[in-house]
């Protein structure tokens, strides 16, 4: 007998890629791990991409609001000032342009809100002071120049030091004709003399008087001059009266 020739096995399925035999069943599992890392990363690219889509989404709607808030500020501030220069137009009277007051009505109720005083007081103060007048110079009784200019009857030596202390040395005495000027110096000085005094009605009378005349007044025990303070307060309540009375025609709930 002849010796038998080992049998050579053939693979059952299998096809040839470069001269090499491969198993279809490796293949099919090479094509399938390839796949599944094809979709992982199309997944994660995916989660990248929403991730950033959402944070700018996230972005837009935060700059949305924030505009939103900022936008509504903005409407109640432009309603308060064309209040105040509503209730300007009738109590002055048309005595002064209509400029000057659309420029009161801006400055009292910025410096208001800065300095945390009610427009229409800064309104009644400046009424006695100078009738809304920018350019206006105070008189003595006697008729001579006091040296009190503008809106707030300041004194070039009195803005001088105020304006130092807000870091604006640079002042001209020609400054104090400008309102918004006049008025930041004025409502600064103002607030100054009513803590220094921590009594309202006496650093209004300072306002007027002096700090010197009025500590001297009181260290003496003499009754203060009042007339002043009861002009000032005679202006504020005939404004919040017609405030009042413009908030009723309007239909709304009254600021004052």
């Amino acid at each position: 007998m002849g010796m038998a020739h080992p049998t050579r096995r053939m693979p059952i399925v299998g096809f040839l890629i470069r001269r090499r035999a491969i198993w279809l069943s490796e293949f099919l599992a090479n094509i399938i791990v390839a796949l599944l890392l094809i979709f992982l990363m199309s997944v994660t690219v995916l989660y990248l991409l929403k991730t950033i889509e959402v944070r700018r989404i996230d972005r837009s709607i935060a700059e949305l609001k924030a505009d939103n808030i900022a936008t509504a500020a903005m409407l109640t501030s432009y309603r308060h000032e064309l209040h105040v220069l509503t209730l300007l137009r009738k109590f002055a009277g048309g005595r002064v342009t209509d400029t000057t007051l659309c420029r009161v009505a801006g400055l009292v109720c910025a410096n208001g809100e800065r300095f945390g005083y009610d427009p229409l007081l800064l309104i009644a103060v400046i009424h006695v002071e100078s009738i809304f007048d920018p350019s206006a110079k105070g008189r003595y009784q006697s008729g001579n120049e006091s040296g009190a200019i503008g809106l707030m009857q300041l004194k070039f030596e009195t803005a001088q030091e105020v304006a130092k202390q807000l870091n604006f040395p640079n002042i001209k005495k020609s400054d104090l004709v400008k309102p918004d000027i006049n008025l930041m110096l004025g409502v600064s000085y103002l607030t100054q003399l009513i803590t220094q005094f921590k009594n309202f009605k006496l650093g209004i009378l300072a306002y007027n008087q002096g700090p010197g005349a009025v500590m001297q007044t009181l260290s003496n025990g003499e009754p203060l001059t009042l007339d002043y303070y009861r002009l000032v307060l005679k202006s504020y309540y005939m404004l919040q009266k017609m405030a009042r009375e413009i908030d009723r025609q309007a239909g709304v709930v009254p600021e004052y």
